[in-house]
């Protein structure tokens, strides 16, 4: 019998209804359903607003970016382009590399590779030229 199991007298009145014998087993599900949801959400509603609490304000800035002179951030794009222009060097010394080489026996080529060293470095040049016009722009 439930009520020998569970302390009646400490559990509440629309619990102790629901778990007495007299009562059909219907009323006990809409009691245990209701009462497993009410629990659900309010733990959801806690997380929630948790995770509002956690997040910055929207006025907040998120980076140190956001902090310093365009001067300073203009410099970083422009370190960044030189690096950007020496990958594409180094890409275009790759792909020379691979035209003057001599395939193995067999027909393995190295035109493919020649190819795509090429591409990687008109890209890495197109990113540096982006860079750069950053940090004009940032510089005015």
């Amino acid at each position: 019998m439930l009520s020998q199991r569970f302390q009646v007298e400490n559990l509440p009145p629309i619990v102790f209804y629901a778990f007495n014998d007299g009562e059909k087993s219907m009323n006990r599900r809409i009691v245990i359903a209701f009462a497993t949801g009410a629990m659900l959400l309010g733990g959801t509603a806690r997380s929630a607003q948790e995770q509002k609490d956690s997040k910055p304000p929207m006025h907040m800035h998120k980076t140190d970016m956001d902090h310093r002179g365009d001067r300073e951030v203009a410099t970083e794009f422009n370190s960044e382009a030189t690096q950007l222009r020496a990958k594409a060097e180094s890409h275009r010394k790759l792909a020379k590399l691979y035209h003057g080489r001599t395939p193995p026996k067999g027909s393995a080529n190295y035109e493919n590779v020649a190819k795509h060293c090429e591409q990687l470095a008109q890209l890495y040049e197109n990113a540096a030229k982006e860079a750069e016009g950053v940090a004009a722009e940032l510089n005015k």
